[in-house]
């Protein structure tokens, strides 16, 4: 249970899924709402709480997988011609940005995180209303000179911070 092995987690309870964001290959599942402000003195919406994600993942709907990590190599529209100039790292071009936005704008009420579960190797499942499912499976693959494999922070200026590598836990 997430309670004894990332007591942080809990923090994501009850916070629902509004936003998500990509740099790379890496994905930001924002939960809750805050506001921040940039080097540039422009104010961001982000979550209360973010999870850093640079390992496999996938979200599920009713036991499915709806949403996949790889799904990140795939053009946004599936049903065109290939595109020789298609880059994977534009945001919004590829097909797991497409499916990720339709899942948390086409939602008449927020996914709510209800319960988490974590193991020692860093596995965590996060359970969304709506029967949805985040997996987080590091042992399934992590992307390349990543520091961790995930990262849960706060975006509310408590500065909280746990993060999940190679060489385990590490917490600020």
């Amino acid at each position: 249970m997430s309670e004894n092995t990332f007591p942080e987690m809990q923090h994501l309870l009850g916070l629902p899924l509004t936003k998500t964001t990509r740099l790379g290959h890496v994905q930001f599942f924002h939960f809750g709402k805050a506001h921040v402000m940039n080097a540039t003195g422009l104010i961001l919406d982000v979550g209360a709480w973010t999870l850093e994600v640079a390992c496999h993942w996938q979200l599920e709907e009713a036991g499915a997988v709806a949403i996949r990590f790889e799904e990140v190599e795939i053009p946004r529209d599936t049903q065109t011609l290939a595109n020789p100039d298609f880059d994977p790292q534009v945001p919004g071009s590829n097909l797991r940005d497409r499916k990720l936005q339709e899942l948390v704008r086409a939602q008449k009420e927020q996914l709510r995180v209800w319960q988490i579960t974590a193991s020692p190797e860093g596995e965590l499942t996060i359970a969304l209303e709506g029967n949805r499912m985040l997996r987080v499976s590091p042992s399934q693959g992590v992307l390349e000179n990543s520091a961790c494999f995930w990262r849960l922070f706060s975006n509310t200026g408590s500065k909280e911070s746990l993060q999940f590598g190679a060489n385990g836990v590490d917490r600020a």
